[in-house]
Formats: structure tokens, sequence, C-alpha cells
């Protein structure tokens, strides 16, 4: 079990933290989204934070409703399983995405 308190501390150390193995589990929240996204256009928290909540609700409802996501950079999500467990959505996604070189640019394949 994770502790949160160190999941906090390492919020600071950029997209470093979201690449460990598979069995370190990183969560990027929707309020550090908000952030990211704000520094990097420049704009504000609170004049990003409706688009972000939009956009995020835009692609809840495309899943849930079984479509295949092409979003790049982001890459491709396609639906691998789906079923109702407890009256919840329990959804699997699969995503491609190109790799990146050292300078952050999408290679072409």
């Amino acid at each position: 079990m994770t502790d949160r308190g160190s999941d906090r501390e390492s919020e600071g150390n950029g997209d470093a933290s979201l690449q460990e193995g598979p069995g370190a589990a990183k969560v990027l929240q929707k309020r550090q989204l908000i952030a990211r996204i704000a520094q990097r256009t420049g704009q504000k928290n609170a004049q990003v934070k409706p688009i972000v909540e939009a956009t995020l609700a835009e692609l809840g409802m495309a899943i849930s409703a079984g479509h295949t996501l092409a979003l790049p950079p982001l890459g491709r999500a396609r639906i691998s399983r789906q079923k109702d467990v407890s009256g919840s959505d329990v959804i699997v996604l699969r995503l491609r995405r190109r790799r990146e070189n050292d300078a952050g640019e999408v290679e072409e394949e």
C-alpha cells in the first residue's frame, strides 16, 4: 500500500514520477493536471479548469459509448474489456502511443 504523503512529496518531480514500473502506480489527479495545463499555456487555473473538466467529461462519455479514441499526441485508446460491476462500469483500455525521443518529440515510424 502506498503512503499518500509520499505521493504528495513526489508531485514536484514532474513527469519522471509517473514513469516508474508497473508495480508502483502513480496517480495524476485532476488538480495536478489543471495546474500543469495552466503552467504550459500561461493561463490561470480558474481559466483552465472548466475546459479540462469539459474535456474529461467528453472523453468519459466517448469511452462509455464504446468509441476508440484517436487523439495525438496521447495516442490511440481502444476498449479491450468492459463489464458492469455493482452498478459501475469497469472499462479496460489499451493505449498505443508513439515513442518520444530525448527532445520530447514524437518519432516517426
